[in-house]
């Protein structure tokens, strides 16, 4: 009888951040997928993380100096089998001379490497091109981290690109996130409109926006898409930005993305890309432009190119042509949209992907 080698993770990472956040959440979901057994021959040995600290002395303190030491401690005297440090801007963490593997998640390299994409004749930064002196020394540790790491887990190919580019040689693996289509399918997490009604009108065209005002989210195409439109068209729609304008609870978030008619999504660069993968779990139509990487996980039925405006204004005109067909009928959820998130970004695909991953640091 062969007997299954149950190996163990150390998971690292620096302030516990919400799981609102996109760090924070992924973080959690690799925490879930340990203790729920999906990822095979692996558990959790335990978590390293500190409190979020204000000031900023000792911030950088903590973060330089007491929390990398603290990691570098544990991981000596831990018996797992493997250290994980669940996003790369705490790369730091990785000790200079580890008894066991390092592994290291990167999500984007966004402010690791910052760079800068011409759409339309516009230059858009993506990333802080002059970071201050405490940003750069900090940045500086970051890749430091990453060299000495010996496995890289990529979120996206259009990452793991970047990391072999700038880190040749490097083991890598592409462990994409998961979405838990239960949370956000209307048929078994149904919300209600009621807690959304501060900004959802049943009489108009109900386009949702979700993201930061970050140049690279291109969040002021949307307003320029709706200029282009007809007055009968543009009178009957409403452009709600979520998270650049407007706050919501996950709650409200859920309840949006079942009761809009579409999610628009300009960004023309992303680590992975959660909102067009949580509207479509919600069987919400998304409009995306065909940019890494959220392009790797919408299907291309849903994207357009990023610098042609006439091909936008026409989407959401077929938005608002097959809203007023329906008028005064709830919104149908998109079926082969909600199939396709559960087929690529499963807990249990997350959890094989992972799994995968972990074991290269163990072939012979």
């Amino acid at each position: 009888m062969t007997c299954t080698v149950v190996r163990r993770v150390l998971l690292a990472r620096g302030a516990n951040l919400d799981s609102n956040t996109g760090l924070g959440r992924a973080h959690e979901a690799v925490v879930s997928l340990l203790e729920k057994t999906l990822v095979k021959d692996w558990t959790k040995a335990g978590i390293i993380e500190h409190q979020t600290k204000t000031q900023i002395i000792s911030r950088v303190w903590n973060r330089w100096y007491k929390h990398p030491s603290l990691v570098e401690s544990l991981a000596k005297s831990s018996t797992a089998d493997l250290l994980h440090i669940t996003d790369q801007e705490q790369a730091h963490l990785v000790p200079k001379k580890c008894k066991i593997p390092v592994a290291v998640t990167v999500h984007d390299l966004f402010h690791i490497q910052p760079r800068k994409i011409t759409v339309e004749n516009n230059t858009i930064k993506v990333g802080d091109m002059n970071p201050n002196f405490v940003r750069k020394t900090d940045i500086k540790k970051l890749k430091e981290g990453l060299e000495r790491a010996d496995l890289l887990i990529c979120i996206s190919e259009s990452t793991r690109r970047e990391v072999k580019r700038l880190f040749p040689g490097k083991l890598t693996a592409l462990v994409r996130h998961q979405i838990d289509v239960n949370y956000w399918d209307p048929e078994t997490n149904p919300k209600s409109s009621e807690i959304i009604s501060e900004f959802y009108d049943p009489r108009k065209c109900l386009l949702v926006t979700v993201g930061s005002n970050e140049p690279r989210k291109r969040l002021d195409l949307i307003d320029t898409i709706i200029s282009c439109l007809p007055a009968e068209i543009s009178n009957e729609i409403n452009v709600v930005n979520i998270g650049s304008d407007l706050r919501v609870t996950d709650d409200q978030l859920v309840a949006t993305f079942q009761y809009a008619d579409a999610l628009l999504f300009p960004s023309v660069s992303e680590g992975f890309g959660y909102p067009p993968a949580e509207a479509m779990a919600a069987g919400c139509r998304v409009i995306a432009s065909d940019s890494a990487a959220h392009n790797e996980i919408i299907p291309k039925t849903n994207l357009l190119p990023a610098d042609e405006l006439r091909a936008w204004v026409d989407a959401i005109e077929r938005v608002h042509t097959d809203w007023k067909r329906n008028l005064g009928e709830t919104r149908k959820p998109n079926l082969n949209l909600i199939e396709h998130v559960r087929e690529i970004l499963s807990p249990e695909a997350h959890g094989i992907a992972l799994s995968n991953a972990y074991d290269l640091l163990f072939e012979e």
